[in-house]
């Protein structure tokens, strides 16, 4: 695996109590700055590097990546690989419009039907289901990311921190992750959000003003994102008019995003005043969109709901659109009616070919149905067609294990992760098709790479001891395992040697 660019892995310490948390909250508070305007809305504007001397882009990037591990732990990071292929794509196009700079992005959708949207230090963007599915078209939802985008592009937090002069990074990555994973694990979207705006010194009377003017800047930005991308600007006006329209509802489901992102007239105004000096061509959508969104209404159903029935009331209403057919078919599979859903799931393949999510979706319905056979040989011909595909690869190693076929698992997806970054979880996939295959040393070794990925290096020093301590190692792994555990050693000597730094709180202004 390799190590991503941004920022070297981060011993996941820091478990304050919550009290310390609240302490740290407290000192952020009362942080007000000053922010750079640009008259031109695609125009980034200048911070400097001052923010450098209290958090930099590693910091950033380190709080970040320990939050999301937090996140997955709760559970509130969908592991869908359709869904999540799609999202950073969209995410990817928006994040490449930023000239010159080299941060680094991760988007992910958090199962949550509550109406939100975050970001978080290091290029975290976390999107809840519920927002996808009140958006109309790919670029409403493409102008909620660039919103987020612009938030990291800024440094919003860091430059709150260098502001303030006082905080550290151990109390600005305890106060996140102590309130952030605990808003995930019962406070719902609203708290994860209001969090993330607490951290940014945003507090009681003066966090209206602070807000505002962060989301000006963001929207001004985000813009410029939005439409250098091919995206039509005018998607963010639109959208933020359909959150004032819910302002009256009492769903508080959508109220969560008005709370953390007022809309006003003024602000709607601003926003299609801006979106008149944009040239855009629509072309930039994306036919997955639709499809994705059916998806996601599916697969995030809360436990008891039954999302066929929303279909079948849909359905003697209209005729479905074709992306509702595949939502329903979908729907059946998780109501144990696979053999339903088969004719519909055949029918879509064969007149939307390019589409790689049915083919994942007809291969788990036939592996459901009890069809095994019929599953592997679909997945083998996509495999073909688009070779190295990362969300086909998954689902064909998948139905290779429940094969029994373990190591031709492991095999695939070694291909495609020795070419493309895995995620945390398809990384943990890869160690348990090696150890289903057999490859005991492998299976340590990839899980080592999935604690690194989460930043948790002393769980990754122990499984590559265990690692090397296995039998028949072969000359390449053992140079290998060693190679990486020296290499874990010293990013944790580098750690404990820039502890004491950080905590003395040394840079501040």
């Amino acid at each position: 695996m390799t190590e991503p660019a941004s920022g070297r892995p981060v011993q996941a310490a820091m478990r304050r109590p919550l009290a310390t948390a609240c302490a740290c909250l407290l000192t952020l508070a009362g942080v007000a700055y000053a922010r750079d305007t640009a008259e031109i809305a695609g125009d980034l504007p200048d911070i400097g590097t001052p923010a450098n001397t209290v958090m930099t882009k590693t910091d950033e990037y380190q709080i970040g990546r320990m939050i999301v591990r937090g996140l997955r732990d709760q559970k509130q990071v969908l592991d869908d690989p359709e869904v999540a292929d799609y999202l950073q794509h969209l995410g990817n196009r928006l994040a490449a419009q930023a000239r010159g700079d080299d941060q680094s992005f991760e988007y992910f959708v958090v199962p949550d039907r509550a109406i939100n949207a975050f970001a978080l230090p290091g290029g975290f963007i976390g999107v809840n289901a519920g927002l996808v599915l009140m958006s109309h078209d790919e670029s409403q939802l493409a102008s909620v990311l660039a919103h987020e985008t612009a938030h990291v592009k800024q440094r919003h937090i860091a430059r709150a921190v260098q502001a303030q002069g006082q905080a550290t990074l151990a109390s600005t990555a305890a106060l996140l992750a102590a309130i952030l994973i605990g808003a995930a694990a019962g406070g719902g979207g609203q708290a994860i959000e209001g969090a993330v705006a607490m951290s940014q010194g945003i507090a009681m009377q003066r966090s209206i003003n602070f807000t505002r003017m962060e989301e000006s800047e963001a929207d001004r930005v985000g813009m410029g994102l939005l439409a250098a991308a091919g995206y039509n600007p005018y998607a963010m006006p639109e959208f933020f008019e359909a959150m004032a329209r819910t302002e009256g509802l009492t769903d508080a489901s959508v109220l969560d995003l008005l709370r953390t992102h007022p809309v006003t007239r003024e602000r709607v105004a601003d926003a299609r005043a801006r979106a008149a000096h944009y040239v855009y061509t629509t072309a930039a959508e994306s036919s997955l969109y639709p499809w994705m969104r059916e998806r996601l209404r599916v697969i995030t159903a809360e436990a008891g709901s039954d999302p066929l029935d929303y279909y079948e009331s849909l359905a003697r209403r209209r005729e479905l659109a074709e992306a509702e057919r595949y939502g329903r078919a979908l729907a059946q599979v998780r109501a144990g009616r696979a053999a339903a859903a088969l004719p519909t799931l055949r029918a879509l393949l064969g007149a939307h070919p390019d589409i790689t999510a049915l083919y994942g979706s007809l291969g788990q319905a036939l592996q459901s149905a009890g069809r095994q056979d019929e599953a592997l040989q679909l997945f083998e011909r996509a495999a073909q067609l688009f070779p190295r595909n990362v969300p086909l690869t998954i689902r064909y190693s998948e139905s290779l294990m429940q094969a029994g076929r373990a190591k031709q698992a492991h095999h695939l997806l070694l291909d495609v992760f020795n070419v493309i970054a895995p995620t945390p979880e398809q990384i943990r996939l890869t160690a348990l098709a090696a150890s289903a295959a057999g490859d005991t040393a492998d299976a340590y070794y990839y899980m080592s790479e999935y604690h690194i990925s989460g930043g948790d290096l002393m769980l990754a020093t122990q499984q590559l001891e265990l690692a090397l301590a296995s039998p028949r190692l072969t000359n390449v792994q053992r140079q290998r395992f060693r190679a990486r555990l020296e290499e874990v050693r010293d990013w944790l000597r580098e750690e404990r040697r820039m502890r004491p730094a950080r905590n003395s709180g040394g840079g501040g202004q």
